[in-house]
């Protein structure tokens, strides 16, 4: 099959981008209005920009919530969303109205930040406190690449072991095409090779 992309809709290039870019992991984004009303949605276009200093990046599409509010107030969270939080964080993606909490409505509870005035999900074992460093606009509908400095992390300690976080105790899930989504707790460990390891061990398996 061969897609060329100028011959495609909208909905065609969303579709097939969904379905070749997995598995993605989801940004749930908590921010806050010029009204003071939370705002909690699921991003899953999500990935780490820079590492020092720490940022991470997402994108939202269209006139929403998030980027109005981020805009507004220069700050958000990222939490974390588990395999127990699966079904309330698919009902944030629901489009409420902008005077309407999707944390409040949908059983959550806020838990104060640090170092910003948005709550965190309480129900989440991990945080990201965020501030804004850049939005970038995109497209004709738009789309809003989202770029913020990670001013804190918030890690319960019953995900971790040894001091690092355990994805068998995390149980994070991500996004696949479609409305499939992707459990993380099937996985393998596959050390990096450095050019050392590699000329010793694996040229030879070439010939």
């Amino acid at each position: 099959m061969f897609y060329q992309t100028k011959e495609l809709s909208g909905k065609e290039c969303y579709q097939l981008l969904n379905s070749l870019v997995t598995p993605r992991p989801i940004a749930w984004v908590s921010s806050l209005s010029a009204d003071g009303v939370v705002n909690l949605a699921p991003h899953s276009y999500f990935t780490v920009v820079c590492t020092y200093p720490p940022m991470i990046g997402f994108s939202a599409g269209g006139p929403k919530d998030t980027p109005r509010n981020i805009q507004a107030t220069k700050e958000f969270v990222v939490n974390v969303v588990t395999e127990e939080l699966t079904e309330r964080m698919n009902l944030t993606a629901v489009e409420f109205p902008p005077e309407v909490s999707e944390l409040e409505e949908v059983g959550l509870t806020a838990e104060p930040s640090r170092f910003v005035r948005v709550p965190r999900v309480k129900e989440s074992p991990m945080h990201m406190e965020c501030r804004l460093v850049d939005i970038h606009e995109y497209g004709p509908r738009p789309a809003y690449f989202i770029i913020g400095e990670v001013l804190a992390f918030h890690i319960d300690p019953q995900v971790t072991r040894n001091g690092k976080v355990d994805p068998a105790l995390l149980k994070a899930v991500g996004r696949m095409g479609g409305a499939y989504y992707t459990r993380t707790t099937d996985y393998f460990e596959l050390p990096r090779v450095s050019y050392e390891e590699y000329q010793q061990h694996h040229k030879h398996k070439r010939s």
